[in-house]
């Protein structure tokens, strides 16, 4: 007799059934040692260099910070393609070089900002700033640092965006020598200036094979930069199709991707971090429909599985702003911001691995990991999304799971058969917050022991096994 999550997300009561016609699955697990281990700010947030100019923080503040604060912990990187076109003034006013103008009060906002939710700061600064020979001009981030290291700020800094794009977006090209001693120079700046938070993280490309450039760039930095950087979307936001979000082949270009990163940073020796550091459904925005709807969480919940075998932090596009975003225009929470939320909530640092985690073709796709305090040590949290439209059976192999009793937390659109909704619920109930301000406390579905999950069709969701004494999650 196996509980069915499908029948408490249709129709909000808890039934026993008898065995069900779902499709059938075997799920083995190394429960005795990690594989790998995320940084607990793995999952990080960006918002575009643009929204300097604007008052992005202004419109609800209260609901802001609740639902910022609930995120921690987390690094925000302010870049992207704007950040090549910003320059620092202490006065404010345009002088003739950039499109955007920073001033010290909205650089001051913005770190303040940081500072009250907790976060962490990553700045992107203005590559395209070259002297006659060349070389990066480093006159104007020595300004900002100079003005950070005065404030006390904490901020680690990245250099250009997407630089490998410079030809045809900019007409301009920097070439990956000339990039890697850009950072040379901005590393010398900092130790110069005894500068506190001396992490880097580059070069931001857009596609890892495009020209060469992410190779060679690994080639000439040798040890300059922390963490390298590369940004990962699925497909063009006018060009994605609907069916796409939960395809298995467009999930599987993800695994494509990281074999390919893998071979590049073998080849260059290169032994810093690795991260995403710009990624989410699809690029130039988001799909309009689709990428602010629950079924973008597909494309999100696999890549933070496959992701973290690798990668010490993944940047999603964006906390807001554009239509694949966290929160709307009106910083309201969408459904990647509850998922995001329970994964900030569930997921520890410890990655274990899940047999055939990393093929191709999977329609039911299981990840796993230490579970986060509160619960106890020894607990797993698998990771789980069903691609198929049908009810999916998961056979467990593993005692230890076999024997603990589940916490599930799982996800569906509101109602369930509209993919596109922009409403989720948590195990049948639709998700919003108190008083249009506060965040609720997101409760699981408690199951006994058993040797079969099911579940429900083309959702996701977490289920935490507490009393699994996983070896490998209890030091």
């Amino acid at each position: 007799m196996v509980l069915s999550l499908t029948t408490l997300i249709l129709f909000g009561t808890l039934i026993l059934l008898e065995e069900s016609d779902g499709k059938q699955y075997l799920m083995s697990m190394n429960l005795h040692e990690h594989v790998h281990i995320v940084d607990e700010d793995f999952l990080s947030l960006t918002i575009d260099a643009s929204k300097i100019e604007h008052s992005w923080t202004t419109v609800n503040a209260d609901r802001m910070i609740n639902m910022a604060k609930a995120l921690n912990p987390v690094r925000l990187r302010v870049g992207g393609t704007s950040g090549d076109f910003i320059l620092f003034n202490p006065d404010g006013k345009n002088i003739g070089r950039g499109d955007i103008i920073m001033s010290t009060s909205q650089w001051d906002g913005i770190n303040r900002f940081a500072n009250e939710v907790g976060w962490t700061l990553i700045f992107g600064l203005n590559q395209l700033l070259r002297t006659p020979g060349g070389e990066w001009d480093s006159s104007n981030a020595e300004l900002l640092i100079d003005y950070t290291m005065k404030k006390g700020y904490q901020v680690a800094w990245e250099l250009g965006n997407e630089p490998d794009c410079y030809v045809e977006d900019h007409r301009t090209h920097v070439s990956p020598q000339q990039g890697a001693n850009g950072f040379r120079i901005l590393r010398d700046l900092l130790i110069e200036k005894h500068y506190r938070v001396s992490l880097l993280a580059g070069p931001d490309v857009a596609v890892l094979n495009r020209l060469n450039y992410f190779s060679e760039f690994l080639l000439a930095i040798n040890d300059t930069i922390n963490a390298t950087t590369w940004h990962q979307y699925y497909g063009s936001s006018s060009k994605t199709k609907l069916q796409e979000f939960y395809s298995c082949d467009k999930l599987d270009s993800f695994l494509s991707q990281n074999v390919l990163l893998l071979e590049i940073v073998a080849n260059a020796s290169f032994t810093g971090d690795l991260w995403i550091g710009e990624t989410s459904s699809t690029y130039g925005g988001g799909e309009a429909l689709y990428s602010s709807s629950f079924v973008s969480g597909f494309m999100w919940i696999d890549k933070l599985g496959i992701a973290a075998y690798h990668h010490k932090k993944v940047f999603r596009q964006e906390f807001i702003g554009g239509e694949y975003s966290l929160l709307d225009g009106d910083q309201k929470p969408l459904p990647d911001y509850w998922l995001s939320l329970l994964y900030k909530q569930l997921v520890g640092t410890h990655v274990l691995d899940v047999d055939g985690a990393l093929e191709k073709g999977r329609d039911v796709r299981i990840y796993a990991h230490c579970a986060k305090y509160p619960y106890p040590k020894g607990s797993v949290v698998l990771i789980a999304l069903n691609l198929f439209d049908t009810e999916a059976i998961v056979t467990l192999t593993n005692d230890e799971l076999i024997n603990s009793d589940q916490d599930i937390y799982w996800l569906t659109p509101s109602p369930v058969t509209n993919i596109t909704s922009q409403v989720v619920s948590l195990n049948g109930e639709p998700l919003n917050l108190i008083n249009d301000v506060d965040i609720p406390v997101l409760k699981p579905l408690v199951i006994s022991s058993s040797a079969e999950i099911k579940l429900p069709f083309r959702s996701f969701g977490f289920i935490v096994f507490k009393k699994a004494n996983a070896t490998a999650c209890t030091t």
